[in-house]
């Protein structure tokens, strides 16, 4: 289960400085998360806002608990969306962003397609390939493949020195550990297992096989029929040596590289 929200500090996440070899990091639940860096860019990543997949499936896809964030006053700079699913180009999310801030939105064709059906203006939406390098200020990202849907994709990010690499919505693909040359700092990945994502064995052997140095995990524990046990995530992880973050909702952590050291600390353990 995930701990239960008491407060958010994403609605301060404009104040927060961020330092050289840091990133902020903030996990807004699902696949959704939230990074701030050096040059106080905000980077939103498929937010999942509202309740919207239980009006399509029924009580069983009822979200167990709500966001805390106020979407009134959240101003990120871009909205990545990694494909059209209902958790990621939410219907209803992504107009409170366009209304209540000047975020550019980004996604693969189904998605930018997807988002001018909300009637968001067209030059605030822009399409995504695979494998090319993009540029959003000085935020540098690159899509890559994931299996899932038809044009569904993974994202790098490359932060000043750190590359983070968000797997999106995928299965277990040979196609994936061909980023192994990125030596990726930091994996996100799905765990939940179901609807074809990874689950935790597969997620740990998506992490061996690209080398990555750092595994935390998402999309689990918001969706009663589609989610799965943090407690047996930590104990492969801790049985297999793998270093490993697990991270509370809407709470932030400033992530920090020195050398070939990685640490993921508490916003709040700092202050």
């Amino acid at each position: 289960m995930v701990e239960n929200i008491i407060f958010s500090e994403v609605d301060n996440i404009e104040k927060i400085i961020i330092e050289d070899n840091e990133l902020l990091i903030n996990w807004i639940g699902q696949a959704g998360f939230i990074f701030k860096d050096i040059n106080n860019i905000i980077i939103c990543i498929d937010p999942y806002y509202s309740n919207s997949i239980e009006r399509y499936e029924g009580e069983q896809s009822r979200r167990i608990w709500f966001n805390r964030l106020n979407i009134e006053k959240f101003n990120p700079d871009f909205v990545l969306c990694t494909h059209d699913h209902l958790d990621h180009t939410d219907p209803e999310t992504i107009p409170l962003l366009n209304s209540y801030s000047n975020a550019i939105f980004y996604g693969p064709k189904s998605c930018s397609n997807h988002i001018k059906r909300m009637h968001i203006s067209k030059n605030r939406i822009k399409t995504i390939e695979i494998n090319k390098i993009y540029l959003f200020k000085n935020i540098k990202f690159k899509p890559v493949f994931a299996d899932h849907t038809e044009d569904s994709c993974g994202i790098i990010f490359y932060f000043n020195g750190l590359k983070v690499y968000i797997t999106g919505d995928t299965c277990l693909n040979p196609r994936l550990f061909e980023i192994i040359d990125e030596r990726i700092d930091i994996l996100i990945t799905c765990i939940n297992g179901k609807f074809g994502n990874l689950n935790i064995e597969e997620s740990i052997i998506l992490f061996k096989e690209i080398r990555a140095r750092k595994i935390i995990p998402m999309h689990y524990g918001l969706i009663p029929n589609n989610t799965a046990s943090i407690s047996e995530f930590i104990n492969k992880c801790n049985k297999e040596n793998i270093n490993y973050s697990v991270l509370d909702i809407e709470k932030s952590y400033i992530i920090k590289k020195y050398d070939e050291l990685i640490t993921i600390k508490s916003l709040r353990e700092g202050m």
